[in-house]
């Protein structure tokens, strides 16, 4: 087996999904939750959550609730990995040294 790339492309609302996990990065959260902080229609969300777990940036799991007790189906939860945390801190130090340099 490879080695996992961990480039992503970087796109706006890749870009904002980053920052609604960075607000507090040991949070899990789900898409509806990530949906509600940066507007990020479910179709353009769930593929760039995809591809960020993809490359190691984010794991998921399945919440553990029982669905007919909460009244809705279960929730897959996103958090940052440490690997995650690092080049999403490296992504927004680009823009940072981009704009003061």
């Amino acid at each position: 087996m490879g080695k996992k790339e961990t480039r992503v492309r970087m796109s706006l609302q890749t870009l904002r999904v980053l920052e609604a996990f960075l607000e507090n990065p040991t949070e899990q959260l789900a898409g509806a939750e990530v949906h509600q902080r940066c507007g990020i229609a479910s179709g353009t969300l769930y593929p760039i959550l995809l591809r960020l777990e993809s490359a190691g940036w984010f794991v998921s799991q399945w919440e553990s609730v029982d669905p007919s007790s909460v009244g809705r189906p279960r929730r897959r939860l996103y958090r940052l990995t440490s690997t995650g945390l690092r080049h999403a801190g490296e992504v927004f130090a680009s823009f940072n040294r981009g704009v003061l340099a």
